[in-house]
């Protein structure tokens, strides 16, 4: 009876999610969904070719499987042709559209145990949008700039490549909207959508 034992059961430690900070930085290829403007009177709907875009953000664990972030892009695509209305108004010269968006992202990432993390989720924000260029045929120059609201729906994989560094690929929708394009005494309302396939690199400190 002297040597008998007794095991006290103890408690398993609780698990803490990570809420380490991190950086990431990203680039890509953009094409527009559209990009139309109304001045009251009549509907610009602009033709584009590829552009790009370059970005960063900081953000947080939230829970193991929420991150929240902060979101700062520019994008950049050139204007190549015009049409008004449903008419076509022929080429456009040193035409470009250009958007900063600065965005409140949640993601949510899809645990695997392994290095591959699937994630998917959006955001809301704002945007700065400029357009600028000549339509040639109605010789006619448009320099014009504004605010608008701004969100973001994608998807994409981090893959762990070192301690605390991770490979992202992803695509994301992108739209800014009810932009208040002014200039050259001109005014306009702008949406402009794009998609953008990504590649970042993510840095946990």
């Amino acid at each position: 009876a002297a040597d008998l034992i007794v095991d006290v059961p103890v408690s398993e430690p609780i698990a803490v999610a990570d809420t380490g900070w991190y950086l990431s930085v990203f680039g890509g290829g953009v094409w527009t969904d559209s990009i139309e403007a109304d001045d009251g009177d009549e509907i610009f709907a602009f033709d584009s070719d590829w552009g790009w875009l370059l970005g960063a953000a900081v953000g947080a664990q939230i829970t193991d499987n929420l991150r929240g972030e902060i979101e700062v892009s520019h994008s950049r695509l050139p204007l190549t042709g015009l049409t008004i209305d449903g008419v076509d108004a022929g080429p456009i010269s040193d035409g470009s559209a250009a958007t900063t968006y600065l965005l409140g992202n949640v993601w949510f990432d899809i645990a695997t145990g392994s290095g591959f993390t699937p994630y998917i989720g959006g955001g809301l924000g704002a945007s700065y949008a400029t357009a600028a260029g000549t339509a040639d045929d109605l010789v006619y120059t448009v320099d014009m700039s504004g605010w608008g609201w701004a969100y973001q729906v994608g998807a994409g994989v981090k893959v762990d490549v070192a301690d605390n560094v991770a490979l992202d690929l992803g695509y994301r929708y992108k739209s800014a909207v009810d932009v208040e394009l002014e200039g050259g005494g001109d005014d306009a309302i702008a949406d402009i959508s794009s998609h953008v396939v990504q590649v970042g690199v993510t840095i946990g400190f």
